[in-house]
């Protein structure tokens, strides 16, 4: 089988119950104040009534601990409950507080049982730490990190921690940036997880051809760079977006224009409704407004999105075991449907090796990803602006650092340090 055609079947084989769509959702405001259980109900209400789009009904969090307290469960569970929001749960395990993240996790299994268990679509341990603890992640300053060694010790012990409860049977995986997941020494992570979760910005590929017009083909030669490694393991789209404003990188210019043809591209006739897909981001521009800024809405939290979220008319490609067709798709949401069997994943002509080590923004800062709880530091999941340069601007770790590179990603590596560290410092 080619190898784009085992990409499209292991995509479309996800764990969940169906494929999922939703937003990424930060643990505390832009100011860095902590979200309430109010604020995450409103952010749920309106992406379920975001207009344009259809079944937004997932949060993907970054941490279980409610800002401001020890092991207390992150207040979004209650609003996920009240509002029916699916959770792609988050431990985060850089930093000493993984022991916390744990405490919170059975607490939430004990105290809301059922209705709380049954809402988890996946449980994340980790996210972007093996990045960070590589040579290019050190580099950039991008913050703490945590090896394959420790990633690997944190997997076991959540799958202790969940056996024999309600959430014995949720997909457990990690997520991290495709240059990790194409880093052999990372494969014993691959091996212990259920699922691969992929945080890619094509905008910040600036050593690259990475004008939007490329979102997509970049986008797929990423995933499918993955899969060399990872088998028949389903991946996860768990950060991507392109940014309404802020600064140019490379080809990739900022602006609403540009967001809205990456959300019809890349979004509608590529992901949403085949590939579980949580998109960065419903509003970042929270108190602040990042450069760059993601968000789909602005500073005020509507159900008015910035740009149109109504899905085009698409042609999609499709494959079945015996013949290939094309058909027309229409839908105010979605990508519509296909026919003839999975979807077709393929790198377009002339891209080959166009993504190769560039690192992309994500859940390790999202306005600066760092120890959760009561701490002076910046809590995980913050609203501010994706990026794998972390705010703490230490680049220690107990963990050995990941050296087993694979080939593909050393060559933009000078591109890759250049482009982290100036948005590092800019944040």
């Amino acid at each position: 089988m080619q190898l784009t055609h085992a990409l499209a079947l292991a995509l479309s084989l996800s764990p969940a119950a169906a494929v999922t769509k939703g937003f990424n959702y930060g643990s505390t405001h832009g100011d860095g104040s902590f979200k309430s259980q109010q604020d995450f109900l409103d952010e749920f209400k309106t992406a379920k009534a975001l207009v344009g789009a259809k079944d937004f009904n997932s949060a993907r969090l970054y941490t279980m601990i409610q800002g401001g307290t020890t092991n207390t469960p992150i207040t979004a569970i209650d609003a996920a409950i009240q509002e029916e929001t699916t959770l792609l749960l988050g431990l985060w395990a850089s930093g000493d507080t993984f022991d916390d993240e744990i405490a919170a996790l059975k607490s939430a299994i004990s105290t809301y049982g059922d209705k709380f268990t049954k809402l988890v679509v996946g449980i994340s341990v980790g996210s972007e730490d093996l990045y960070r603890d590589s040579p290019t992640g050190i580099a950039a300053e991008a913050g703490i990190g945590k090896g394959p060694d420790t990633i690997l010790e944190y997997i076991k012990t959540v799958r202790s921690t969940v056996s024999g409860t309600s959430l014995k049977d949720a997909p457990i995986g990690h997520v991290d940036t495709w240059t990790a997941w194409a880093n052999t020494t990372n494969q014993p992570v691959i091996d212990a997880c259920d699922w691969l979760g992929i945080d890619a910005y094509p905008y910040f590929q600036n050593t690259d051809d990475n004008d939007v017009s490329n979102g997509k083909s970049l986008l797929q030669e990423a995933m499918n760079n993955v899969k060399k490694n990872s088998g028949d393991k389903p991946i996860w789209i768990t950060e991507t977006g392109w940014p309404v404003s802020g600064k140019t990188e490379g080809k990739g210019v900022a602006s609403i224009k540009n967001a809205k043809t990456y959300w019809d591209d890349v979004g509608c006739n590529f992901l949403f409704d085949k590939v579980n897909t949580w998109w960065y981001i419903l509003q970042d521009a929270d108190g602040t407004t990042p450069n760059p800024s993601f968000g789909l809405v602005g500073t005020s939290l509507t159900t008015k999105p910035l740009y149109d979220l109504t899905c085009p008319t698409v042609t999609s490609t499709t494959t079945s075991p015996h013949t290939s067709t094309t058909s027309k798709a229409t839908g105010t949401s979605g990508a519509g449907t296909t026919t003839g069997g999975a979807s077709t994943f393929t790198t377009s002509p002339g891209t080959a090796g166009a993504s190769t080590g560039t690192p992309t923004p994500g859940s390790n800062t999202l306005g600066a990803e760092t120890t959760p709880g009561a701490t002076p530091t910046p809590t995980p999941g913050s609203s501010g602006t994706p990026g794998t340069g972390g705010a703490s601007g230490t680049a220690s770790s107990t963990s050995p650092v990941n050296t087993g590179a694979a080939s593909s990603v050393s060559t933009s590596a000078a591109g890759i340090v250049a482009a982290l560290f100036a948005f590092v410092v800019a944040f």
